[in-house]
Protein backbone atom coordinates (compact mmCIF):
# COMPACT_ATOMS: atom_id res chain seq x y z
CA UNK A 1 0.00 0.00 0.00
CA UNK A 2 1.19 3.33 -1.07
CA UNK A 3 2.49 6.14 1.64
CA UNK A 4 -0.40 8.73 1.56
CA UNK A 5 2.50 11.32 3.25
CA UNK A 6 4.40 10.46 0.03
CA UNK A 7 1.80 11.79 -2.25
CA UNK A 8 2.58 15.60 -3.31
CA UNK A 9 1.10 18.54 -1.48
CA UNK A 10 -0.44 19.75 -4.22
CA UNK A 11 -1.39 17.22 -7.14
CA UNK A 12 -1.79 18.51 -10.95
CA UNK A 13 -5.42 19.11 -11.82
CA UNK A 14 -6.29 16.29 -14.37
CA UNK A 15 -7.22 17.17 -17.83
CA UNK A 16 -5.87 19.84 -20.25
CA UNK A 17 -6.24 23.68 -19.15
CA UNK A 18 -9.49 25.33 -20.71
CA UNK A 19 -8.59 26.99 -24.35
CA UNK A 20 -9.47 31.01 -24.15
CA UNK A 21 -11.65 31.58 -26.66
CA UNK A 22 -10.79 33.84 -30.17
CA UNK A 23 -12.17 37.03 -30.92
CA UNK A 24 -14.34 35.20 -33.64
CA UNK A 25 -16.14 33.46 -30.84
CA UNK A 26 -16.59 36.43 -29.19
CA UNK A 27 -18.33 37.70 -32.68
CA UNK A 28 -20.25 34.92 -32.76
CA UNK A 29 -21.83 35.09 -29.67
CA UNK A 30 -22.52 38.61 -29.89
CA UNK A 31 -24.28 38.24 -32.86
CA UNK A 32 -26.07 35.26 -31.97
CA UNK A 33 -27.06 37.14 -28.77
CA UNK A 34 -28.16 40.69 -30.39
CA UNK A 35 -30.15 38.62 -33.42
CA UNK A 36 -31.83 36.91 -30.46
CA UNK A 37 -33.06 39.66 -28.69
CA UNK A 38 -33.89 41.74 -31.77
CA UNK A 39 -35.84 38.65 -33.00
CA UNK A 40 -37.78 38.38 -29.96
CA UNK A 41 -38.41 41.95 -29.60
CA UNK A 42 -40.29 41.96 -33.14
CA UNK A 43 -41.67 38.51 -32.02
CA UNK A 44 -43.16 40.57 -28.99
CA UNK A 45 -44.32 44.29 -30.41
CA UNK A 46 -45.51 45.15 -27.22
CA UNK A 47 -41.54 45.81 -26.79
CA UNK A 48 -42.19 48.96 -29.13
CA UNK A 49 -44.71 50.53 -26.95
CA UNK A 50 -43.58 50.07 -23.62
CA UNK A 51 -40.50 51.66 -24.79
CA UNK A 52 -41.78 54.14 -26.74
CA UNK A 53 -40.32 53.75 -29.88
CA UNK A 54 -42.34 53.26 -32.41
CA UNK A 55 -45.81 51.82 -33.79
CA UNK A 56 -45.94 47.98 -33.21
CA UNK A 57 -48.17 47.78 -36.56
CA UNK A 58 -45.74 49.20 -38.89
CA UNK A 59 -42.18 47.45 -38.76
CA UNK A 60 -39.14 48.54 -40.89
CA UNK A 61 -41.31 51.62 -41.50
CA UNK A 62 -38.32 54.17 -43.19
CA UNK A 63 -37.17 51.10 -45.50
CA UNK A 64 -41.21 50.78 -46.46
CA UNK A 65 -40.77 54.23 -47.50
CA UNK A 66 -37.80 53.69 -50.12
CA UNK A 67 -39.63 50.25 -51.47
CA UNK A 68 -42.65 52.39 -52.04
CA UNK A 69 -40.96 55.19 -54.06
CA UNK A 70 -39.83 52.91 -56.02
CA UNK A 71 -43.11 51.14 -56.97
CA UNK A 72 -44.42 54.06 -57.17
CA UNK A 73 -41.68 54.89 -59.70
CA UNK A 74 -42.46 51.54 -61.60
CA UNK A 75 -45.97 52.48 -61.68
CA UNK A 76 -45.09 55.37 -64.41
CA UNK A 77 -45.49 58.07 -61.05
CA UNK A 78 -42.87 60.43 -59.80
CA UNK A 79 -42.04 59.89 -56.40
CA UNK A 80 -41.07 63.17 -55.50
CA UNK A 81 -44.45 64.64 -55.96
CA UNK A 82 -46.67 62.24 -54.74
CA UNK A 83 -45.94 58.59 -53.13
CA UNK A 84 -49.19 57.07 -52.83
CA UNK A 85 -47.89 53.76 -51.51
CA UNK A 86 -46.22 55.18 -48.40
CA UNK A 87 -48.33 54.93 -44.75
CA UNK A 88 -47.90 58.45 -44.67
CA UNK A 89 -47.42 59.37 -48.00
CA UNK A 90 -43.67 60.60 -47.66
CA UNK A 91 -42.09 62.17 -50.64
CA UNK A 92 -39.01 60.66 -51.82
CA UNK A 93 -36.11 62.91 -50.69
CA UNK A 94 -32.84 60.76 -51.51
CA UNK A 95 -30.89 60.20 -54.55
CA UNK A 96 -32.73 58.12 -57.43
CA UNK A 97 -30.16 55.23 -57.36
CA UNK A 98 -32.26 53.86 -54.74
CA UNK A 99 -34.86 53.88 -57.23
CA UNK A 100 -33.31 50.85 -58.95
CA UNK A 101 -34.69 48.86 -56.18
CA UNK A 102 -37.55 48.51 -58.27
CA UNK A 103 -35.45 47.80 -61.87
CA UNK A 104 -34.17 44.77 -59.06
CA UNK A 105 -37.78 43.05 -58.72
CA UNK A 106 -38.36 44.36 -54.61
CA UNK A 107 -41.64 45.55 -54.16
CA UNK A 108 -43.30 45.98 -50.74
CA UNK A 109 -44.45 42.74 -50.84
CA UNK A 110 -40.69 41.98 -50.33
CA UNK A 111 -40.03 43.60 -47.48
CA UNK A 112 -39.96 41.47 -44.33
CA UNK A 113 -37.10 39.78 -46.16
CA UNK A 114 -35.25 42.90 -47.03
CA UNK A 115 -35.35 44.08 -43.51
CA UNK A 116 -34.19 41.08 -42.11
CA UNK A 117 -31.43 40.85 -44.49
CA UNK A 118 -30.41 44.90 -43.79
CA UNK A 119 -30.30 44.16 -39.72
CA UNK A 120 -28.37 40.80 -40.41
CA UNK A 121 -25.63 42.77 -42.64
CA UNK A 122 -26.18 45.73 -39.93
CA UNK A 123 -25.10 42.68 -37.24
CA UNK A 124 -22.25 41.15 -39.38
CA UNK A 125 -20.18 44.92 -40.04
CA UNK A 126 -20.62 45.50 -36.05
CA UNK A 127 -18.63 42.82 -35.50
CA UNK A 128 -16.31 42.84 -38.05
CA UNK A 129 -15.45 46.10 -37.48
CA UNK A 130 -15.58 46.18 -33.47
CA UNK A 131 -14.12 42.73 -33.13
CA UNK A 132 -14.65 42.15 -29.70
CA UNK A 133 -11.69 40.16 -27.88
CA UNK A 134 -12.90 39.69 -24.41
CA UNK A 135 -15.54 38.74 -22.58
CA UNK A 136 -15.47 42.34 -21.22
CA UNK A 137 -15.74 44.02 -24.83
CA UNK A 138 -18.21 40.92 -26.25
CA UNK A 139 -20.66 42.39 -22.89
CA UNK A 140 -20.17 45.64 -23.78
CA UNK A 141 -21.42 45.32 -27.51
CA UNK A 142 -24.41 43.34 -27.17
CA UNK A 143 -25.41 45.79 -24.22
CA UNK A 144 -24.64 48.68 -26.69
CA UNK A 145 -26.87 46.34 -29.47
CA UNK A 146 -29.95 46.09 -27.18
CA UNK A 147 -29.91 49.68 -25.92
CA UNK A 148 -33.27 51.45 -27.04
CA UNK A 149 -31.63 53.47 -29.69
CA UNK A 150 -30.54 50.64 -31.51
CA UNK A 151 -33.99 48.96 -31.11
CA UNK A 152 -35.43 52.29 -32.39
CA UNK A 153 -33.01 51.43 -35.67
CA UNK A 154 -33.84 47.79 -36.23
CA UNK A 155 -37.32 48.86 -35.90
CA UNK A 156 -37.55 51.61 -38.59
CA UNK A 157 -34.76 49.55 -40.70
CA UNK A 158 -33.94 53.73 -42.07
CA UNK A 159 -31.68 54.12 -44.54
CA UNK A 160 -28.93 55.12 -42.26
CA UNK A 161 -28.54 51.09 -41.67
CA UNK A 162 -27.06 51.04 -45.06
CA UNK A 163 -24.82 54.02 -45.12
CA UNK A 164 -23.68 52.20 -41.82
CA UNK A 165 -22.67 48.96 -43.53
CA UNK A 166 -21.23 50.40 -46.50
CA UNK A 167 -19.42 52.89 -44.02
CA UNK A 168 -18.51 50.00 -41.76
CA UNK A 169 -16.77 47.65 -45.11
CA UNK A 170 -15.24 50.73 -45.82
CA UNK A 171 -13.15 50.93 -42.35
CA UNK A 172 -12.29 47.25 -42.78
CA UNK A 173 -10.64 47.76 -46.08
CA UNK A 174 -8.61 51.18 -44.39
CA UNK A 175 -7.07 48.66 -42.12
CA UNK A 176 -5.23 47.02 -45.33
CA UNK A 177 -1.65 48.20 -46.36
CA UNK A 178 -2.56 47.48 -50.39
CA UNK A 179 -3.66 50.15 -52.13
CA UNK A 180 -6.38 48.65 -53.94
CA UNK A 181 -8.41 48.04 -51.11
CA UNK A 182 -7.55 51.17 -49.72
CA UNK A 183 -9.10 53.10 -52.30
CA UNK A 184 -12.19 50.66 -52.09
CA UNK A 185 -12.33 52.28 -48.73
CA UNK A 186 -12.53 55.57 -50.11
CA UNK A 187 -15.44 54.60 -53.20
CA UNK A 188 -17.52 53.10 -50.28
CA UNK A 189 -17.59 56.54 -47.93
CA UNK A 190 -18.68 58.63 -51.02
CA UNK A 191 -21.33 55.96 -52.14
CA UNK A 192 -22.66 56.07 -48.57
CA UNK A 193 -22.45 59.88 -48.88
CA UNK A 194 -24.56 59.92 -52.26
CA UNK A 195 -26.96 57.84 -50.98
CA UNK A 196 -27.93 59.29 -47.42
CA UNK A 197 -25.67 62.91 -47.05
CA UNK A 198 -25.02 62.19 -43.41
CA UNK A 199 -22.16 60.51 -44.15
CA UNK A 200 -20.16 63.30 -45.61
CA UNK A 201 -18.89 64.69 -42.65
CA UNK A 202 -16.89 61.45 -42.28
CA UNK A 203 -14.89 62.81 -45.43
CA UNK A 204 -12.74 63.26 -42.69
CA UNK A 205 -11.38 59.82 -42.93
CA UNK A 206 -9.29 61.40 -45.96
CA UNK A 207 -6.40 62.29 -43.88
CA UNK A 208 -5.98 58.73 -43.20
CA UNK A 209 -3.86 58.91 -46.50
CA UNK A 210 -0.19 57.60 -46.05
CA UNK A 211 1.30 59.65 -48.18
CA UNK A 212 0.33 62.83 -50.18
CA UNK A 213 -0.17 61.08 -53.94
CA UNK A 214 -2.51 58.61 -51.47
CA UNK A 215 -4.31 61.25 -50.04
CA UNK A 216 -5.03 63.65 -53.76
CA UNK A 217 -5.59 60.48 -55.36
CA UNK A 218 -8.58 59.46 -52.12
CA UNK A 219 -9.77 62.88 -53.26
CA UNK A 220 -10.16 62.86 -56.56
CA UNK A 221 -11.63 59.50 -56.03
CA UNK A 222 -13.97 60.64 -53.53
CA UNK A 223 -15.24 63.71 -55.80
CA UNK A 224 -15.37 61.36 -58.81
CA UNK A 225 -18.29 59.43 -57.42
CA UNK A 226 -20.17 62.49 -55.79
CA UNK A 227 -20.24 64.17 -59.24
CA UNK A 228 -21.67 60.96 -60.92
CA UNK A 229 -24.14 60.69 -58.20
CA UNK A 230 -25.13 64.58 -58.69
CA UNK A 231 -27.91 64.48 -61.45
CA UNK A 232 -29.55 61.72 -59.10
CA UNK A 233 -29.18 64.13 -56.34
CA UNK A 234 -30.51 67.42 -57.75
CA UNK A 235 -34.25 67.34 -56.96
CA UNK A 236 -34.01 65.15 -54.27
CA UNK A 237 -31.98 67.53 -52.15
CA UNK A 238 -34.63 70.42 -53.05
CA UNK A 239 -36.95 67.79 -51.24
CA UNK A 240 -34.79 67.38 -48.80
CA UNK A 241 -34.35 71.21 -48.05
CA UNK A 242 -38.18 72.06 -48.38
CA UNK A 243 -39.16 68.94 -45.78
CA UNK A 244 -36.74 68.86 -43.53
CA UNK A 245 -37.71 67.19 -40.45
CA UNK A 246 -37.72 69.20 -37.29
CA UNK A 247 -38.38 66.45 -34.62
CA UNK A 248 -38.91 66.90 -30.87
CA UNK A 249 -40.30 64.98 -27.65
CA UNK A 250 -39.05 61.29 -27.46
CA UNK A 251 -35.76 59.59 -28.51
CA UNK A 252 -35.76 63.19 -30.55
CA UNK A 253 -30.94 63.91 -30.89
CA UNK A 254 -29.87 66.75 -31.83
CA UNK A 255 -28.94 70.15 -30.44
CA UNK A 256 -31.99 72.39 -31.19
CA UNK A 257 -34.37 69.06 -29.61
CA UNK A 258 -33.25 70.72 -26.47
CA UNK A 259 -34.94 74.13 -27.37
CA UNK A 260 -37.89 72.66 -29.11
CA UNK A 261 -39.01 70.95 -26.50
CA UNK A 262 -39.24 74.35 -24.49
CA UNK A 263 -41.52 75.03 -27.29
CA UNK A 264 -39.17 77.84 -28.54
CA UNK A 265 -39.94 79.39 -32.19
CA UNK A 266 -35.96 79.94 -32.90
CA UNK A 267 -35.02 76.54 -31.48
CA UNK A 268 -33.35 75.38 -34.36
CA UNK A 269 -31.21 78.72 -34.65
CA UNK A 270 -30.75 78.78 -31.07
CA UNK A 271 -29.09 75.10 -31.25
CA UNK A 272 -26.88 75.56 -33.94
CA UNK A 273 -25.62 78.92 -32.11
CA UNK A 274 -25.01 77.47 -28.60
CA UNK A 275 -23.51 74.03 -30.12
CA UNK A 276 -21.43 76.23 -33.07
CA UNK A 277 -20.09 78.18 -29.32
CA UNK A 278 -19.45 75.55 -27.33
CA UNK A 279 -17.41 73.40 -30.05
CA UNK A 280 -15.61 76.62 -31.25
CA UNK A 281 -14.76 77.29 -27.44
CA UNK A 282 -13.52 73.91 -27.13
CA UNK A 283 -11.66 73.57 -30.19
CA UNK A 284 -9.25 76.77 -28.87
CA UNK A 285 -9.26 74.67 -25.35
CA UNK A 286 -8.16 71.46 -26.95
CA UNK A 287 -6.12 72.50 -29.95
CA UNK A 288 -2.57 71.42 -28.63
CA UNK A 289 -0.38 74.58 -28.76
CA UNK A 290 3.40 72.57 -29.06
CA UNK A 291 3.85 70.37 -31.76
CA UNK A 292 3.57 66.86 -31.60
CA UNK A 293 5.91 64.93 -33.64
CA UNK A 294 4.93 63.47 -36.42
CA UNK A 295 5.34 59.48 -36.12
CA UNK A 296 3.52 60.15 -32.54
CA UNK A 297 0.07 56.92 -32.51
CA UNK A 298 -3.44 59.28 -33.20
CA UNK A 299 -5.02 59.45 -30.81
CA UNK A 300 -8.19 58.24 -32.08
CA UNK A 301 -8.45 54.86 -34.34
CA UNK A 302 -10.42 55.37 -37.91
CA UNK A 303 -12.95 53.44 -36.23
CA UNK A 304 -13.19 55.92 -33.25
CA UNK A 305 -13.24 58.67 -35.46
CA UNK A 306 -15.24 58.03 -37.68
CA UNK A 307 -18.14 57.26 -34.93
CA UNK A 308 -16.88 60.45 -33.25
CA UNK A 309 -17.54 62.60 -36.37
CA UNK A 310 -20.94 61.01 -37.17
CA UNK A 311 -22.64 61.31 -33.96
CA UNK A 312 -21.68 65.13 -33.79
CA UNK A 313 -21.90 66.09 -37.09
CA UNK A 314 -25.49 64.24 -36.29
CA UNK A 315 -25.93 65.75 -33.32
CA UNK A 316 -25.34 69.55 -35.05
CA UNK A 317 -27.93 69.03 -37.39
CA UNK A 318 -30.52 67.92 -35.43
CA UNK A 319 -33.12 66.26 -37.93
CA UNK A 320 -33.58 63.09 -36.66
CA UNK A 321 -33.82 60.51 -33.75
CA UNK A 322 -31.20 58.56 -31.85
CA UNK A 323 -31.09 55.92 -33.75
CA UNK A 324 -28.60 57.80 -35.23
CA UNK A 325 -26.67 56.55 -32.15
CA UNK A 326 -25.81 53.34 -33.97
CA UNK A 327 -22.75 55.15 -35.38
CA UNK A 328 -21.39 55.38 -31.54
CA UNK A 329 -20.85 51.62 -31.92
CA UNK A 330 -16.98 52.50 -33.68
CA UNK A 331 -16.31 54.29 -30.60
CA UNK A 332 -15.80 51.01 -28.48
CA UNK A 333 -12.72 49.32 -30.12
CA UNK A 334 -10.99 52.98 -29.49
CA UNK A 335 -12.30 52.58 -25.55
CA UNK A 336 -11.00 49.06 -25.45
CA UNK A 337 -7.64 49.89 -26.20
CA UNK A 338 -5.05 50.30 -23.29
CA UNK A 339 -4.77 53.96 -22.44
CA UNK A 340 -1.49 55.76 -22.97
CA UNK A 341 -1.42 57.65 -19.71
CA UNK A 342 -3.64 58.55 -16.31
CA UNK A 343 -5.32 61.50 -17.99
CA UNK A 344 -6.12 58.89 -21.45
CA UNK A 345 -7.57 56.56 -19.12
CA UNK A 346 -9.89 59.39 -17.21
CA UNK A 347 -11.15 60.72 -20.60
CA UNK A 348 -11.60 57.06 -21.90
CA UNK A 349 -13.82 56.54 -18.82
CA UNK A 350 -15.74 59.62 -18.95
CA UNK A 351 -16.78 59.14 -22.77
CA UNK A 352 -17.54 55.38 -21.91
CA UNK A 353 -19.79 56.37 -19.13
CA UNK A 354 -21.28 59.04 -21.19
CA UNK A 355 -21.85 56.98 -24.17
CA UNK A 356 -23.87 53.82 -22.69
CA UNK A 357 -25.80 56.74 -19.90
CA UNK A 358 -26.92 58.41 -23.52
CA UNK A 359 -27.66 55.12 -25.10
CA UNK A 360 -29.99 53.73 -22.28
CA UNK A 361 -30.83 56.48 -19.43
CA UNK A 362 -33.89 58.37 -21.58
CA UNK A 363 -35.20 54.70 -23.20
CA UNK A 364 -34.59 52.66 -19.57
CA UNK A 365 -36.84 56.06 -18.03
CA UNK A 366 -39.49 56.07 -20.31
CA UNK A 367 -39.73 52.02 -20.35
CA UNK A 368 -40.40 52.72 -16.46
CA UNK A 369 -42.39 55.39 -16.83
CA UNK A 370 -44.95 54.04 -19.11
CA UNK A 371 -45.25 50.69 -17.41
CA UNK A 372 -45.95 52.93 -14.22
CA UNK A 373 -49.15 54.43 -16.57
CA UNK A 374 -50.13 51.06 -17.56
CA UNK A 375 -50.72 50.38 -13.38
CA UNK A 376 -51.24 52.80 -11.78
CA UNK A 377 -53.39 56.37 -13.14
CA UNK A 378 -51.19 59.58 -13.08
CA UNK A 379 -52.61 62.93 -13.68
CA UNK A 380 -51.68 64.63 -17.72
CA UNK A 381 -49.80 67.37 -15.96
CA UNK A 382 -47.94 65.23 -13.99
CA UNK A 383 -46.76 62.54 -16.57
CA UNK A 384 -46.07 65.72 -18.93
CA UNK A 385 -43.88 67.30 -16.44
CA UNK A 386 -42.04 63.63 -15.57
CA UNK A 387 -41.59 62.79 -19.66
CA UNK A 388 -40.30 66.53 -20.04
CA UNK A 389 -37.66 66.23 -17.22
CA UNK A 390 -36.65 62.71 -18.95
CA UNK A 391 -36.09 64.23 -22.31
CA UNK A 392 -34.02 67.68 -20.96
CA UNK A 393 -31.87 64.69 -19.24
CA UNK A 394 -31.22 62.95 -21.90
CA UNK A 395 -30.52 65.85 -24.01
CA UNK A 396 -28.09 67.24 -21.61
CA UNK A 397 -26.17 63.91 -21.43
CA UNK A 398 -26.59 64.10 -25.38
CA UNK A 399 -24.66 67.49 -24.86
CA UNK A 400 -22.07 66.23 -22.98
CA UNK A 401 -21.46 63.18 -24.98
CA UNK A 402 -21.15 65.06 -27.96
CA UNK A 403 -18.00 68.22 -26.41
CA UNK A 404 -15.97 64.79 -25.05
CA UNK A 405 -16.23 63.24 -28.99
CA UNK A 406 -15.66 66.34 -30.15
CA UNK A 407 -12.20 66.70 -28.24
CA UNK A 408 -11.21 63.63 -29.69
CA UNK A 409 -11.68 64.99 -33.32
CA UNK A 410 -10.06 68.27 -32.52
CA UNK A 411 -6.99 66.74 -31.10
CA UNK A 412 -6.72 64.12 -34.03
CA UNK A 413 -7.23 67.30 -36.24
CA UNK A 414 -4.25 68.52 -34.56
CA UNK A 415 -2.08 65.63 -34.89
CA UNK A 416 -2.82 65.41 -38.67
CA UNK A 417 -1.70 69.13 -39.05
CA UNK A 418 1.42 68.59 -37.62
CA UNK A 419 1.92 65.42 -39.92
CA UNK A 420 1.54 66.93 -43.12
CA UNK A 421 3.50 69.96 -42.18
CA UNK A 422 6.30 67.82 -41.15
CA UNK A 423 6.36 65.66 -44.50
CA UNK A 424 5.65 69.15 -46.38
Amino acid sequence: MNDPSALPDNPPASGRPPRPRSAWEFSLLVFLAAATLWVACFCFPIVWVVTGIGEPDKPFLDLRNLISAADTARLGLDPHVSNPLDPYHRLHGFSDWWLLLGRLGITGADLPRVGAGLLAAVLITTVLVCRPATGRAARDLVLALAAPPLLMAAHRANPDLVAFVLMGLSLICLRRDRRAPRALAIVLLALAAALKYFPLAAIILLLEARTRRELLGWFAIYASVLLLAWPSLQRSLGIAAAHMPAPSWLYAFGAPMIFRNLDLSAATVLGWTVAGLLLGAGALLWWPRAPRPADQPSPSSPEFLAGAIMVVGCFLHGSSYAYKLIFALWLLPGLWRPAESGTDMRWRDATKLLLFTTLWFEGAAVTVFNVTVMNFPVPVATGDLVLRGIMLLSQLLAWALCLLLWRSVVIYLNQQWQRWIARA
